[in-house]
């Protein structure tokens, strides 16, 4: 009896182990079957895992860990499923913003392959491991193939590595972003909004795939090429030497600074902003985008800029060019606070010196030519002007010049520059350094005044000379150099003005009223002796007048207002005293000779007298430029 139920239970558990043995083998085969078609495995392993939940499979001590097995094998296979159809979308994606979406998504995916394969082979690690400490042998069919199924999970986990390598699936989809990347850059100059959107989810996605330094490269590169295409300028390259006049270079420098501020304030500014609108997203805080701006700065065109400006310094000193410099170095404080703003990390640190190096030759070019001025003025002492009674043209030009450099435009600038220079030898500016050179420019003037009116021959020239300067420097009054040197100064040359005009009226025709005066003395009688003196005494006074208009006429008096002063007062002077001299002996003439004779005789009548003095001398025209434009050795 006892035997019948031990061999009853033997043929029960023999059954079992056939059947487990059959399931086993089954499951085995399934695995096995992966390497030539891993879809078919997913299927074949929900079947086994419904087989597993049969009631037989519960009473064996091996069902739970098969069980557990089964179900991460199968999420393993469902990703990579999802790894091939995204690999297939890929191919057939069109729209950027949809393929960075599926590039995003395939990472992912092969990310979650990796750690699915990952959990899969432990659980089937740990099972092979149970079933061979609970009696299964190395060498028993289902062992073995749960060390195949271990090894195609190993290779399927390769799968991440592999699409990353050159030929693989991800490897192949980042290179076609980065061409994309290529084409919108080199598509256009001023990237549009939807380009704009594109680029940045493609820097976005290839900065996730560490590839951001070919982002940035190329970035650069292009961005580069399309500034320099702005700054095609010929005069870069145009070599300045102190040969050179400042006015040979008038134009280049006109146009280097209305560069210079589209530059700063337009064309860098957006570059900048663009810079760290498209990697606003990437990388660490603001590094990238003030790399690549500074790259893009250092390299389109900015430094060549700043070169040229400070090749403008080495051209021929001269008073016009100082005024070029105060443009120059105004442009440059216009721009200031946009380029600081700008032009900041460490690959724009060639153009903060270069920028350093403009602003000194700046400085010191205004400086040493300013400082200079007295002295340039008083060179021009030997050159005495035309003889002609006008204000020289040194005279003008020079007080137009310091008009200019008052003006709010420059003062402003030359008194920073100033600033600036005396900073350096560590001395404090104040105002009165500036005003205080201003007179003494002034004071050269005088002297040269006062050196080229005791040269003249004629006293009376000497006189219309001094009164045209003085009247000269009236004029001054609402201007800047005017209103810098005071009422008293104004009224003092008016005085003069008018000291000098008196005394060229006495000198000039004094003497010649003195010949009527003499004459009046002499002639008491009628007789014919007495009459034919009162005619050589017209003829005289006529033939002296003429002579006297004839010299003087040509004589410049450059203020209409004070020639029409003068000629009033010459007319006072002369025609009361003709005309009282006429009235005397007017009848003895008459007595004498005929009409025609007195006609003949009497040269002027004191209203032509008078009209001939109201057209005397001429008025003069500015000349623009002197011999003030250039420095003498």
């Amino acid at each position: 009896m006892a035997e019948a139920k031990s061999l009853e239970r033997l043929k029960a558990m023999r059954s079992l182990l056939k059947s487990e043995m059959e399931k086993s083998e089954t499951f085995s085969l399934v695995l096995e079957k992966t390497g030539s078609k891993l879809e078919d495995l997913n299927t074949k392993l929900l079947s086994l895992e419904a087989d597993v939940k049969v009631e037989r499979w519960r009473s064996s001590p091996f069902s739970d860990h098969i069980r557990y097995t089964i179900a991460p094998i199968s999420a393993a296979l469902r990703v990579y499923a999802s790894v091939q159809e995204l690999e297939r979308s890929l191919v057939s994606c069109n729209e950027v913003l949809g393929y960075v979406s599926d590039v995003k998504r395939l990472g992912e995916a092969l990310k979650l392959l990796s750690s699915s394969c990952v959990l899969a082979l432990n659980w089937l690690e740990e099972t092979t491991k149970f079933l061979s400490e609970n009696g299964m042998p190395e060498d028993h069919p289902c062992s073995l193939r749960f060390k195949t199924s271990i090894k195609l999970l190993q290779e399927l986990k390769m799968t991440e590595a592999s699409a990353y390598l050159r030929g693989g699936s991800l490897h192949t989809a980042l290179e076609n972003l980065e061409t994309e990347l290529e084409m919108i850059l080199e598509e256009e100059e001023a990237l549009s909004e939807s380009n704009l959107r594109d680029l940045k989810a493609i820097i976005k996605r290839l900065d996730a795939h560490t590839r951001l330094t070919n982002c940035v490269h190329a970035y650069i590169k292009n961005r580069t090429r399309v500034i320099q295409k702005r700054f095609e300028i010929d005069y870069y390259q145009r070599k300045i030497t102190e040969a050179d006049n400042v006015h040979d270079v008038e134009g280049y420098i006109d146009q280097w600074r209305f560069d210079m501020e589209i530059a700063v304030k337009e064309i860098y500014d957006l570059e900048s902003n663009l810079c760290y609108e498209v990697f606003e997203d990437v990388g660490e805080e603001e590094h990238v985008p003030l790399h690549c701006f500074g790259a893009i700065a250092s390299n389109s065109g900015i430094l060549q800029l700043l070169r040229f400006g400070s090749r403008i310094s080495k051209c021929k000193k001269s008073p016009p060019k100082l005024l070029k410099l105060l443009e120059c170095f105004s442009t440059m404080e216009n721009v200031r606070t946009e380029f600081n703003r700008l032009f900041r990390g460490e690959e724009c640190s060639e153009i903060r010196r270069e920028t350093r190096e403009l602003i000194r030759n700046l400085v010191k070019g205004v400086c040493d030519i300013f400082w200079e001025l007295p002295c340039q003025v008083e060179l021009q002492r030997p050159n005495c002007p035309l003889l002609d009674g006008g204000v020289p043209k040194l005279v003008s030009v020079v007080t137009e010049y310091c008009n200019k450099l008052l003006g709010e435009k420059n003062k402003p600038v030359l008194s920073k520059i100033l600033e600036i220079y005396l900073g350096w030898k560590n001395e404090k500016y104040q105002e009165e350094i500036l005003t205080g050179h201003m007179y003494n420019i002034l004071r050269e003037i005088a002297l040269n005044l006062d050196a080229w009116s005791s040269s003249k021959k004629e006293t009376a020239l000497s006189y219309i000379f001094m009164m045209n300067n003085h009247s000269h420097f009236c004029g001054l009054r609402e201007t800047n150099l005017g209103l810098m040197m005071g009422e008293s100064w104004l009224n003092a040359h008016e005085q003069y003005r008018d000291y000098y005009a008196a005394l060229y009226v006495k000198d000039s025709w004094g003497k010649l009223l003195s010949l009527l005066h003499n004459k009046s003395q002499a002639l008491s009688s009628t007789s014919p002796v007495k009459r034919k003196s009162i005619k050589r005494t017209l003829q005289a006074f006529a033939k002296g007048f003429d002579e006297m208009y004839r010299k003087q006429s040509n004589w410049v008096v450059e203020d209409e207002k004070v020639r029409w002063k003068i000629c009033e007062a010459m007319v006072r002077t002369v025609v009361p005293r003709y005309k009282s001299f006429l009235q005397s002996y007017i009848m003895l003439l008459v007595e004498e000779d005929d009409h025609e004779s007195h006609g003949k005789d009497l040269n002027y009548t004191p209203k032509g007298l008078e009209m001939k003095l109201k057209t005397m001398f001429k008025s003069n025209e500015e000349t623009e430029y002197s011999d003030f434009d250039g420095y003498r050795d």
